[in-house]
């Protein structure tokens, strides 16, 4: 059984309790929000519908969830965390790779949309990379410890050396992008709007499929049309403002209007 099918089962059951019942579990299932991301999640997703299609027969002997199982869910929580398995290696460096691909990516198009030239740094990328890869398992293995945590102070400790963990990542990613140039190279015309709209077509088609995402593609193709409005004024020679500056920027706020009209119309309940 997937972590969708296991998702449903346990909002099917869910909704069989009563009122009280369906609080406890949810706010179990809450203390494991942070753990998905730590720990394989189909596993923790599996011992909670097992849990909870075990408690679904005590519930009809007139047993409430705390009865059965404990008043304190969030002990419970760091119980199953101690048996819990950790994500894959592969998980686990998929996630800061894919930060750092998203993160590259809108860089690209937002320097496209500039109309300047593109620049491509091995050298910043692999540095940013590996600086993804280091802070990821530094936070994952101070979070890991910090879930099982009892004192308040250790967990507020815990958050605030996350914090400034992510923000010296977050400075690195800048210092590397901003004062390293050596292996950079520029992307000639027609090459860069090839890759830029290669990349982009990969990514929409990606996105569409996504609910949650989908929004973002209308900001897409937004710095897309900027971009080749930008290089076609620059080949012609035109320099008119209203057209170098005023639908460009009519172009953008556009693309902002129907993202957050994307967002608007997202079902949560169903993602």
């Amino acid at each position: 059984m997937k972590k969708m099918k296991y998702y449903e089962e346990t909002n099917a059951l869910l909704h069989q309790f009563s009122e009280d019942n369906q609080q406890y579990f949810e706010e179990l299932w809450d203390s494991f929000n942070l753990a998905g991301f730590l720990y394989d999640e189909d596993y923790l997703r599996e011992q909670i519908y097992l849990m909870m299609l075990d408690f679904s027969e005590a519930e009809r002997d007139g047993m409430s969830a705390e009865d059965y199982l404990g008043k304190n869910p969030k002990k419970l929580m760091k119980e199953m965390l101690k048996e819990a398995p950790r994500s894959s290696i592969k998980e686990s460096l998929l996630t800061p790779i894919l930060v750092l691909a998203v993160l590259r990516y809108y860089q690209l198009l937002s320097d496209f949309s500039k109309g300047s030239l593109l620049t491509v740094n091995l050298l910043t990328f692999l540095g940013q990379l590996l600086l993804f890869l280091i802070g990821f398992g530094l936070v994952a293995t101070i979070l890991r410890w910090g879930l099982v945590q009892d004192s308040p102070k250790m967990k507020i400790g815990t958050y605030i050396v996350v914090g400034i963990l992510v923000l010296l990542v977050v400075l690195g990613y800048v210092g590397m992008g901003s004062f390293i140039q050596e292996g950079a190279f520029y992307l000639p015309a027609p090459w860069d709007s090839f890759l830029v709209f290669t990349l982009s077509l990969v990514i929409s088609i990606w996105n569409w499929k996504e609910p949650i995402f989908r929004p973002f593609v209308s900001m897409i193709v937004a710095h897309l049309v900027v971009g080749s409005l930008l290089r076609y004024y620059a080949w012609m020679g035109i320099s008119n403002v209203f057209l170098t500056k005023v639908i460009p920027l009519a172009v953008l706020f556009i693309g902002i209007f129907l993202l957050f009209r994307g967002f608007k119309k997202i079902k949560w309940s169903e993602i």
